[in-house]
């Protein structure tokens, strides 16, 4: 009579398995409640391995989304998905993504952008354009009661870019910050230095949309003429030619 149980609950389990493995993915979309500024468009495959054709964010085109569950972390209480990002030029991502008894968290997620992209979602009025690439790496990340995050580790780095503006432009060399989390708040430390100029920052953001900046730049040899001319509204550098920045709103 035991051994009958055993099978006929081994069975079930399979059977649930397999219907859940065979979901079609556009099924379980249609049926998601929407989220402001996320749009999907050609779902295939299943809810355990498929993708999106086009995937948008706040209106702008962000390439196709394909997906793998990780059923082995099931065992382990966790809903973990590989995820993958390509198809738009330069623009892409990938690594893992899930949820806990913890709260939501990402490992090893490498996201690499154009700085033309980056630049679109930043609304700013001053006539200034970026280039070069932002890579931004994820080591790890936990979300779940503080928001933006309980647990953060990662880096972002800038590379081959310039800052171009009607009065000069700047090339800051490798700008690398390191990303933390401090009681919610998202942080980054960072620093570059280049033949034009020579920065070290500190940036916090918290929930509540406030945000905070304190550093300090040193003009170089390279430095913009026109842009040179327009440093005294920020004081007089101090003995090592650096000019303090504190920002905050």
């Amino acid at each position: 009579m035991k051994r009958v149980i055993l099978w006929s609950f081994l069975f079930l389990v399979v059977l649930v398995g397999s219907a859940i493995v065979h979901i079609p993915a556009n099924l379980v979309v249609r049926q998601l409640p929407p989220v402001q500024g996320l749009e999907l468009s050609g779902v295939s495959g299943t809810l355990w391995n498929g993708s999106a054709a086009k995937f948008s964010w706040q209106g702008q085109p962000m390439g196709t989304l394909k997906w793998q569950f990780n059923p082995l972390k099931l065992f382990t209480g966790k809903a973990d998905v590989d995820l993958r990002l390509s198809g738009t030029p330069g623009l892409s991502a990938r690594g893992n993504v899930g949820y806990s008894l913890g709260g939501i968290y990402a490992n090893n997620l490498l996201l690499s952008a154009s700085a033309n992209i980056v630049q679109s979602f930043i609304p700013y009025p001053l006539p200034v354009s970026l280039s070069g690439q932002f890579d931004l790496t994820v080591r790890d990340y936990l979300f779940a009661q503080q928001p933006f995050c309980e647990v953060l580790a990662g880096n972002l780095a800038w590379s081959q870019g310039n800052v171009a503006s009607p009065i000069g432009t700047i090339e800051p060399g490798l700008v690398v910050a390191q990303l933390s989390c401090n009681e919610g708040q998202l942080v980054l430390d960072g620093d570059s230095a280049s033949d034009a100029i020579e920065t070290e920052f500190n940036i916090s953001l918290s929930p509540d949309q406030r945000y905070s900046l304190n550093g300090w730049f040193a003009p170089g040899d390279d430095f913009p003429e026109g842009m040179r001319g327009q440093l005294g509204f920020l004081g007089n550098p101090d003995s090592e030619g650096r000019y303090r920045l504190s920002f905050s709103g």
